[in-house]
């Protein structure tokens, strides 16, 4: 039994957490606090915004940005 495919969907299950958790933190902003809006990423725990801004796309098949505005 190969390790590698059950680390992959732990962290499929990991990355979908998180970004279900930057939807409700962007929720609880404001949206003219750019600054902290820009740094969701960050504070749910992602290593970069390209992780997280790829993650979020596969899950919710948009830009974090645009879900963000239609909110």
């Amino acid at each position: 039994m190969t390790i590698k495919p059950v680390i992959n969907k732990v962290n499929i299950r990991i990355n979908r957490s998180r970004a279900k958790y930057a939807i409700t933190l962007a929720k609880s902003l404001s949206p003219k606090d750019k600054t902290s809006v820009n740094k969701i990423w960050e504070l749910c725990g992602f290593k970069s915004k390209k992780e997280f801004e790829e993650s979020f796309k596969t899950i919710y098949g948009t830009t974090f940005k645009d879900y963000i505005n239609k909110l």
